[in-house]
């Protein structure tokens, strides 16, 4: 059997610095367990997505340890040109939406031994337009949110932040147009919002699309509709634990692919990072990474 070596994957400033903490910690379970790694910081001149690129050797590492958020993995995924080495994720951002369907837990000492001792199994991805995302696109009011949040320099993945942001444009925020493609289905109309996911969470806990599954070859869509803006306030809450599912103005779908015809109007995220503007191809990525668990 191959000796593991771990490429520890570490992004400094992940929620606040949380993960530097945590690095001795990491250091001294695997001397204690004889596990080899080498571990690579992130700066703004190294991007985990260029580290992976250029520093990542399949025949030298059985193994990737991502300490980092939302943005760290999205990047380190979308790096990777390897997809059988088995991913593991101990979470240090604001909010940590992505690993919350892999993980029911985020506690450091669980994440810690699942890194070493967990069973790689096999989990679905997204592409949006040639771009891997784990969690999901978001279109329509929370794609303004995050264009707000990056446009002002805060971190869209914290809850407090986006709370903050959502509570800005709730009221103000007008429904737009849009023109969606699914597996046997057209989506032509005026929406609040739309989600289409592998994951469940985003905004640091709003269980947008409970009845995802990240390993079924589907995307789930949560569609919702135009809403009067006296009963936003309270819809939302209802969002926390999915709740929304039970209103009329919410649909759910299933599709392996979506497309998005442009539009100037709507705007996006994807795994919390703003971008832009549809046109938006979207399909499922059946099987496409190991992580343990």
């Amino acid at each position: 059997m191959t000796q593991k070596r771990y490429f520890i994957l570490v992004n400094p400033v992940a929620g606040n610095g949380k993960s530097l903490d945590k690095i001795d910690r990491i250091r001294e379970e695997f001397s204690r367990r004889e596990v080899a790694f080498d571990l690579y910081e992130t700066n703004g001149n190294a991007r985990a997505n260029i580290i992976i690129r250029n520093r990542f050797h399949p025949g030298l590492y059985s193994d990737i340890l991502i300490l980092g958020g939302d943005g760290t993995i999205n990047e380190t995924l979308n790096g990777l040109k390897y997809r059988d080495v088995p991913l593991s994720v101990i979470s240090m951002g604001t909010g940590n939406d992505t690993i919350k369907h892999i993980h029911k837990k985020l506690d450091f000492d669980y994440q810690l031994k699942t890194a070493i001792e967990g069973i790689p199994v096999r989990i679905d991805a997204g592409l949006c337009n040639d771009k891997v995302f784990l969690n999901g696109v978001g279109i329509g009011f929370d794609g303004k949110v995050v264009e707000l949040l990056d446009r002002t320099g805060k971190k869209p993945e914290g809850h407090r932040a986006y709370m903050h942001a959502v509570l800005k444009i709730l009221l103000t925020y007008r429904e737009k147009e849009i023109l969606a493609h699914y597996d046997g289905g057209e989506i032509r109309e005026k929406i609040f919002l739309m989600t289409i996911t592998k994951g469940t969470t985003f905004g640091g806990g709003f269980l947008v699309n409970p009845f995802a599954k990240n390993d079924d070859g589907l995307l789930d869509i949560c569609l919702f509709k135009k809403t009067p803006l006296w009963m936003r306030i309270f819809y939302l809450p209802r969002m926390k634990n999915g709740g929304h599912a039970k209103l009329d103005v919410v649909s759910f779908f299933k599709s392996k692919k979506v497309n998005i015809e442009k539009s100037e109007h709507l705007v996006a995220h994807m795994d919390g990072e703003f971008i832009g503007h549809p046109p938006f191809a979207i399909s499922v990525m059946p099987s496409a990474f190991l992580f343990r668990i």
